[in-house]
């Protein structure tokens, strides 16, 4: 099977670069194409040979959403993952029904970012009729399943990556207690999150010593890549 020809669209060139560099590292995918809005992205398509769209919502001249119109009316055979900072409802629903393959909600992590992408690469090398088990693995439920039970009792994925991207957004450590405020859930939670982080040796933590009171553990991300059984 050849390799799966990319095209990147997004208008933030250091996420741009972040998508090229995820994108070269999995195996299965060749990387054909660039463009920093809509209208670059259309351009490509006209030009070159595009199995598959890495696309942005929020982009100047044309958004990515009217890129997605413009993809199926003129009838590219091409599949869509959009990964976006976009998260209102109606706009998610509307890149869904325009067949998007998956959306991934930025900050983000790689490991959310490889599993949509080998979740297509299953998808793209699938032949012949498909059974439930078969479209269950294409569409990560399985792989979701797979990951949660793999991981310590009262942990689960979703929350997990949540946790990650937040660290990930910080350039500095942050607490429990800033974690758990900006993922909306209590601080024991957050800690237990966290302290998983530094078990598997994908963060570290770090006693900050103050004039009165206990000192505060401030947790940073060591690695983005790994965390839940990946």
């Amino acid at each position: 099977m050849s390799d799966i020809r990319v095209l990147i669209v997004e208008d933030d060139p250091m996420v741009m670069d972040i998508h090229k560099r995820f994108v070269l590292s999995i195996p299965g995918f060749e990387l054909v194409g660039l463009g920093a809005n809509g209208m670059d992205g259309l351009k490509v398509l006209e030009q070159r040979s595009v199995d598959l769209v890495i696309l942005d919502i929020y982009m100047p001249e044309l958004d990515g959403l009217e890129t997605l119109h413009e993809i199926r009316r003129r009838r590219r055979n091409v599949d869509v993952i959009v990964v976006s900072a976009a998260h209102e409802t109606d706009t998610v629903r509307d890149v869904m029904r325009f067949g998007a393959f998956d959306y991934i909600v930025k900050p983000f992590t790689y490991e959310r970012f490889k599993e949509a992408m080998e979740g297509y690469l299953l998808y793209w090398a699938q032949k012949g009729d498909l059974d439930q088990g078969a479209i269950d693995r294409i569409m990560r439920r399985g792989a979701r399943e797979k990951r949660d039970r793999c991981l310590p009792k009262g942990l689960g994925s979703v929350q997990l990556d949540r946790v990650r991207s937040i660290l990930m957004e910080e350039e500095g450590a942050l607490s429990a207690d800033e974690v758990a405020v900006r993922a909306g859930v209590s601080r024991v939670t957050a800690r237990r999150y966290l302290e998983y982080l530094v078990s598997i040796n994908r963060a570290a933590v770090e006693p900050l010593h103050r004039d009165v009171g206990r000192p505060v553990n401030l947790y940073r991300l060591l690695d983005a890549k790994g965390g839940n059984c990946s």
